[in-house]
């Protein structure tokens, strides 16, 4: 291995044993539910199969109203949100896994704000939020909720645009794409992909190969995300390849590392986006820094955004946090 790839595997990694501690730990889901689609679909989608299969998870299900919106459909009102997801719960979860909050808007709050708020108390490792809310149905317009909590929330984002909760993975394996690059985000994506899977589900880390890299010889980046990968999947395989032995817990998942061309005249999003159309991806992965914002930057990357703008079907957006994410926890 060169000196050139040396660093930049350094720079795109995250310590072997905060990967085993975040894929080890207790995991915590917020819900938004709203009454929308999308919102029920990732609610269902969590509580019928991720949760089902990983018993070290507790769930928070939120739902902020406004009482004086007396105009709206039964569905999207409280008594009629907050008895569905206590039935759904009640079924599914004994009651020591989850907590239900129905709590009242502030006058002049975003909800998204509320959202952060939460994510905060909760120390929630994921939310699960509609891609529109209940304003509107164009997939090209992200809601404001969604970016807010993007920006300030600091947990990875499961933005939900499938309407059908039938159609989400539930009683059949998930399929994910797990955009890649060298950078400590595109890891931290991955990690992400491995906590919400299951046994016998798809996982594809796709790295969009340059039009103008010779195929016959690859450059210094792909040999580095190569011998990056490799390393984890040797892990999941064979335990005495990862330090800690505990990556093999996911040897029951499909992974694949794939370097896609990229097309003339193709940017690196159409490319990606076009591989999980082909793939048929329930789920596409991106990672984003969440420090961008306090740097002056967007909160998400814009290969990344346009990722999840484009791409019809749910997207991830994996939060990576160095203060957090890149250093191990202090044993009390």
């Amino acid at each position: 291995m060169s000196s050139l790839q040396e660093r930049l595997l350094a720079g795109a990694s995250i310590e072997c044993e905060k990967i085993d501690e975040l894929l080890n730990e207790r995991i915590k889901v917020i819900c938004s539910v709203d009454g929308s689609d999308q919102s029920t679909a990732g609610f269902e989608w969590v509580l019928y199969a991720f949760m089902q299969n990983d018993r070290q998870t507790d769930l928070r299900v939120v739902h902020y109203y406004d009482d004086s919106k007396e105009y709206l459909p039964p569905k999207w009102r409280k008594s009629a949100i907050e008895s569905d997801a206590d039935a759904k719960c009640t079924s599914y979860l004994s009651a020591k896994r989850y907590t239900i909050s129905c709590l009242p808007r502030s006058p002049g709050v975003k909800v998204g704000i509320s959202l952060c708020k939460d994510i905060r108390e909760y120390e929630a490792s994921f939310i699960s939020m509609g891609f529109v809310g209940r304003k509107g149905i164009d997939r090209h317009m992200i809601g404001s909720n969604v970016m807010e909590v993007m920006q300030h929330g600091k947990c990875s984002c499961i933005i939900i645009k499938q309407p059908d909760s039938k159609l989400m993975p539930i009683r059949r394996p998930a399929r994910f794409v797990v955009s890649t690059g060298i950078n400590p985000a595109a890891t931290k994506a991955f990690v992400d992909a491995l906590r919400l899977s299951r046994q016998g589900d798809e996982i594809h880390v796709v790295y969009i190969r340059p039009f103008l890299e010779p195929h016959s010889k690859e450059s210094e980046i792909t040999q580095a995300i190569r011998t990056k990968y490799e390393g984890f999947f040797e892990g999941m395989s064979n335990s005495e390849a990862w330090p800690s032995g505990k990556m093999v817990k996911f040897a029951d998942r499909n992974v694949k590392l794939v370097f896609a061309p990229q097309s003339i005249g193709e940017a690196i999003p159409n490319a990606l986006v076009r591989y999980a159309r082909n793939f048929e991806a329930d789920f596409v992965m991106v990672g984003t820094n969440a420090l961008r914002v306090e740097k002056g930057k967007q909160a998400i990357g814009s290969v990344s955004l346009a990722i999840v703008m484009e791409f019809e079907g749910n997207c991830v957006v994996s939060s990576y946090n160095p203060h957090t994410d890149g250093v191990l926890k202090t044993k009390k």
